[in-house]
């Protein structure tokens, strides 16, 4: 079985040796060990640090936060309302991303506007995207693409719909679902709906048993119930 060192994993990670050595302590990885201090990660125990890690491959000109950022801006096309929002998503601190999207929008490469959402109810939010007019973009928009970014943990399944996706349910009280109850019928609606941000946090929030249960709904369209197959076998992991 090939194996190679941590310096060759920060290599492929685009990381330095230090932050894979803190994971590798961090994750309780069994590597192998030779001569002493030499140790040697396996395939596996390299993927297990590519989710941790992510993959950030050096794009001149941007650093490791700021490509992070514009990375996951650029899989954000409706825009981030927040910076933590924005943290959240690129999984890096809310200071860092804040100093990161200065930088970026003063080289053009992020915007900010105005727009009516429906959140609950209909109000104006300041949303931050990628400027894909950039002149620069179609040069790093294959380099983003490559980038793949740490896995997010969530500290807990939420119980309830976020306010910004109850005007999707206009037919039932929102207040009243819950989502051990009612999931299924849930992610009939963020299928039904076609609303991205719905679908994106319906792929953290719902159980493969509740796309499951949507994906045998009749009244849904062919490409929807395939959707909602491909989503169950994601959240089975």
């Amino acid at each position: 079985m090939d194996t190679i060192s941590p310096s060759e994993a920060a290599r492929r990670l685009g990381t330095s040796l230090p932050r894979v050595r803190r994971a590798i302590e961090r994750l309780g990885l069994d590597v192998e060990r030779r001569h002493g201090s030499r140790v040697l990660l396996s395939e596996s125990q390299l993927e297990q640090l590519r989710s941790e890690l992510g993959v950030v491959p050096s794009i001149d000109g941007l650093s490791r936060v700021e490509t992070q950022v514009l990375a996951a801006l650029a899989r954000a096309p409706r825009g981030l309302a927040t910076v933590r929002a924005v943290a959240r998503r690129a999984s890096v601190s809310p200071t860092a991303a804040a100093g990161a999207l200065r930088s970026l929008a003063e080289r053009g490469l992020v915007r900010r506007e105005r727009e009516w959402v429906a959140a609950g109810r209909a109000r104006e939010l300041e949303l931050v995207r990628a400027d894909v007019t950039a002149p620069e973009w179609a040069a790093l928009a294959p380099r983003l693409a490559a980038v793949r970014l740490p896995f997010r943990r969530e500290r807990r399944r939420p119980s309830r719909l976020p306010a910004r996706l109850r005007h999707l349910f206009w037919n039932a009280d929102p207040s009243r679902l819950d989502l051990r109850r009612h999931g299924g019928y849930i992610a009939e609606r963020l299928l039904s709906s076609h609303d991205l941000d719905g679908l994106a946090w319906g792929a953290r929030a719902l159980t493969a048993r509740d796309w499951e249960k949507a994906a045998r709904n009749r009244g849904l369209s062919a490409a929807e119930r395939a959707l909602a197959r491909n989503l169950a076998r994601r959240a089975r992991g």
